[in-house]
């Protein structure tokens, strides 16, 4: 089967830019230094980032040739992160593995997504933190980047719900620029999320 985003990143440009999601930047902030899993990472400038401060950090996405540019761009920015190919629709979620789990504009199938989710749940440590920036199905009206089925974007509810009973550090709906290489280009609408894992969460 031809992977769609093997292909996509298969070029000497990085599609989506070198540089960080800003939101990641300003989510950084609140993380003390530990494991750091950023999933559907793509060419690796979050996971990149986030190692140059200090993060032990791991990517994980579905094509070959983006963790290929993730480690190149670790090399030239002279960090290291670890990288996995991972299928996010049979990986295995294993028991409080990470500190912070970063999920960055990386949308999949409702099932897929609803698996993922539980997965991350799972994996976090108590006190870890998701952190997020999805499009939210209002960004069809955008076109500046994302999905254009109604289906992969996100309704902020949904997200609330799935988190309940997580500690809401941020949480944001609106419109953000973005400008992300040549497929992130202009005003978007998203949703944000910081969500810390309590004691009692389930």
């Amino acid at each position: 089967m031809t992977n769609f985003w093997h292909e996509r990143f298969s070029t000497e440009e990085y599609i989506y830019g070198k540089e960080p999601n800003q939101f990641v930047v300003e989510a950084a902030r609140v993380l003390t230094k530990g494991k750091v899993l950023c999933i559907a990472e793509g060419e690796g400038r979050n996971a990149v980032y986030l190692a140059s401060l200090g993060f032990d950090v791991t990517a994980w996405d579905y094509a070959q040739a983006g963790l290929d540019k993730t480690q190149q761009l670790a090399e030239e920015r002279d960090v290291f992160v670890k990288t996995e190919l991972r299928d996010l629709a049979e990986v295995e979620w294993q028991e409080e593995q990470w500190d912070a789990i970063v999920h960055i504009f990386g949308h999949f199938p409702a099932d897929v997504m609803e698996r993922t989710l539980a997965g991350i749940q799972k994996s976090l440590k108590v006190g870890g933190y998701y952190i997020s920036e999805l499009y939210t199905k209002e960004q069809l009206r955008y076109g500046t980047g994302g999905p254009r089925d109604a289906a992969m974007l996100m309704d902020p509810a949904d997200i609330l719900e799935k988190f309940d009973g997580y500690f809401i550090k941020h949480f944001h709906v609106g419109e953000v620029n973005r400008e992300e290489g040549q497929l992130h280009t202009g005003t978007a609408h998203v949703v944000q999320s910081i969500f810390q894992k309590r004691e009692e969460a389930n």
